[in-house]
């Protein structure tokens, strides 16, 4: 069984265009206790940072220019080809689907 330290450690990648949603999904998550988030505001970032991390959880937002969340999904659809892949879709308003 997870106890609530063991979650409060799980890594967390934070995607989204908008500086000002990133930073507060940061703080809300830091302030319930969690202590592993990463963000980035650029979605081409996100495939290579999670070869190299392989985080618990993806907070992804869906709406990005240049490259939109469902294509991020398909990279990291191409990553992860067997396996899990722990991705939460957000618009800046709700979270709207659970992943894969």
């Amino acid at each position: 069984m997870i106890c609530s330290p063991d979650i409060l450690k799980a890594s967390i990648l934070i995607v989204d265009d908008q500086e000002v949603h990133s930073s507060l999904l940061e703080q809300t998550l830091r302030g319930a206790g969690y202590v592993s988030i990463t963000t980035t505001n650029d979605p081409r970032e996100v495939c290579e940072m999670y070869r190299k991390n392989r985080y618990s959880l993806i907070l992804l937002d869906l709406q990005m220019p240049g490259m939109d969340g469902f294509e991020v999904m398909e990279g990291l659809k191409a990553i992860e080809t067997g396996g899990y892949l722990p991705v939460l879709v957000l618009t800046p308003s709700r979270i709207i689907s659970c992943a894969h």
